[in-house]
């Protein structure tokens, strides 16, 4: 059996390079993904795991949680769901576009879409379907359903966006 620090070496080495890429992706902030990546190889470490099968996805699957548990952390205590801007954010706001605007605009982006998407959608939003029923309908996983809806959301929203001319980043209203 090899030695505790030649087998962390050798899972260092064999998966340190996607565990970081995976956290640059979930943190977008270097210096975060860095020292998570070390922190993962120490719960691999305190947990005395061995190179074998299955090992990269529990790495990626400690990593994923950590992640969550930083942003968590980090993310602001209240919200502030008023819609108005704070003082000194923007001199001067664009006018808002009125509900039927954003409505007709969204009706167009849904158009655009691929039919599953669309499907799944009205799965999940039309028909308020939960989504085990949806990831049976789909035969996907839930996670996989859930990141997808995240993605369809985000795309449906940087579409309206475009279409009533909102600037990027400052979001549409109310989404």
């Amino acid at each position: 059996m090899p030695s505790t620090s030649s087998a962390l070496e050798a899972l260092i080495s064999a998966h340190s390079r996607e565990v970081h890429g995976l956290l640059m992706a979930i943190t977008r902030n270097q210096a975060i993904a860095e020292e998570l990546t070390q922190e993962v190889f120490l719960v691999a470490l305190r947990k005395q795991m061995q190179p074998g099968p299955g090992m990269r996805l529990w790495l990626r699957d400690v990593a994923r949680k950590l992640a969550l548990n930083e942003l968590r952390r980090k993310r602001p205590e209240t919200l502030d769901l008023s819609g108005a801007e704070p003082p000194g954010s923007a001199p001067e706001a664009a006018p808002r576009a009125s509900f039927e605007e954003e409505l007709a605009a969204l009706r167009q982006c849904l158009a655009e879409l691929a039919e599953p998407d669309r499907k799944l959608l009205a799965s999940r939003y039309e028909r308020q379907e939960p989504l085990e029923v949806a990831a049976a309908d789909f035969s996907q996983s839930v996670g996989y359903l859930k990141q997808r809806l995240f993605r369809l959301r985000r795309r449906l929203a940087d579409c309206v966006g475009r279409r009533l001319g909102v600037r990027e980043g400052s979001g549409v209203a109310g989404a």
